[in-house]
Order: C-alpha cells, then sequence, then structure tokens
C-alpha cells in the first residue's frame, strides 16, 4: 500500500465500438461503496425515466454509448 496521494484525473470507462467515455475523478481515493451507491442512484434515476417515458435531457435513449455517457457524467457530478 502507498502512502502518497492519488492524482485524480481522468479515467477512461470503455463502450462498444472501441468507443472510450473520460471521467474526471477528484484527487482523493473514491472508495468502492461510495462507487457502489453512485451506481445505485443513477440506476433507479433511469428506471424512474424509464417509467416516466422522459428523462430530463429529452427522450430515454437505450443505446449503450448514450447510457454509458449519461453514467460518465452523473458519476463526474457526484463524485467530489
Amino acid at each position: 500500500m502507498s502512502n502518497s496521494q492519488p492524482d485524480g484525473g481522468s479515467v477512461f470507462i470503455p463502450l462498444s465500438n472501441n468507443t472510450k467515455v473520460s471521467v474526471l475523478l477528484p484527487p482523493r481515493i473514491v472508495t468502492l461503496s461510495e462507487m457502489q451507491r453512485i451506481k445505485r442512484q443513477f440506476v433507479t434515476n433511469h428506471k424512474k425515466a424509464i417509467t416516466l417515458g422522459t428523462t430530463e435531457r429529452g427522450a430515454v435513449d437505450f443505446d449503450e454509448e448514450n447510457i454509458g455517457r449519461k453514467f460518465a457524467e452523473f458519476v463526474a457530478e457526484h463524485v467530489r
């Protein structure tokens, strides 16, 4: 285990078609439990959007790349 502080920075999430989405992480350790909580929140919000038939930014889109981008944006907004 290292005693140095993490630098944060961009992390790339691979999607289909060799596409990658970038998420900017803060300069601290992001715990697994924190990421699991953020994932659960995203899934819950997405389920609500599907139930209502729309999202805040337009129609529901099930395309893997768009969901990946939305998740990356959600993570970036909630990891501080």
